[in-house]
């Protein structure tokens, strides 16, 4: 026991005079305090280790290390890596999706306030670069009051209404060229059509 001791510390002295040796040479900047943290760790490894065996005579560190890393590098951890990128590249593309076109809204209705805007944005993944790409951006031109809807097909099966007219007059175009501007996208992604209510 006294032995055991003896060597605990031993090991404890030896790790306290090679942190400070190392704290030593460390330079001033930013890395110094996340060196100390893992000096700190390493510490109290040192320290709690033969407390461990006392209470479980087989327990090894470098067990439980060997094993955390081989979790980390197996395939389930892999394909759980994979998974929650998925969800995140998911949850991303539909966060910038709708932070995009309420401030598509929010420009139209600055510079064309005599109207209310609807928008609808395709955003597409591209993972060969890592960045999303606007792939189509339909915006919908609703004018102030109520119109009558268009062109409704009533047949025995269903009822369908086509309530979408493509602008491709001097208002749609000045729409097409303001988004375009703002968003850095081509003038043929865009589609503005009036909007009957």
């Amino acid at each position: 026991m006294i032995e055991l001791l003896k060597v605990w510390v031993t090991n404890i002295t030896i790790a306290i005079f090679f942190i400070t040796a190392v704290e030593m040479i460390l330079p001033d900047n930013s890395i110094k305090k996340y060196a100390k943290f893992v000096l700190g760790l390493m510490l109290i490894v040192v320290i709690i280790n033969p407390i461990m065996k006392i209470f479980d005579k087989n327990f090894n560190l470098n067990t439980y290390s060997s094993k955390a890393t081989s979790y980390m590098e197996g395939s389930n951890s892999k394909a759980n890596i994979k998974e929650y990128k998925n969800i995140n590249i998911q949850n991303t593309t539909q966060n910038f999706k709708k932070n995009l076109e309420a401030q598509c809204i929010t420009n139209l209705e600055d510079v064309y306030p005599d109207n209310k805007y609807n928008a609808e944005i395709k955003i597409v993944y591209d993972s060969k670069k890592g960045v999303f790409n606007i792939n189509t951006v339909d915006i919908g031109v609703v004018d102030k009051g109520v119109k009558s809807i268009k062109n409704i097909d009533i047949n025995t099966s269903s009822v369908s209404t086509s309530n979408k007219e493509i602008l491709r007059d001097e208002q749609g175009n000045k729409i097409k060229n303001l988004l375009s501007t703002k968003l850095k996208i081509s003038n043929d992604a865009i589609t503005v059509y009036k909007l009957y209510s």
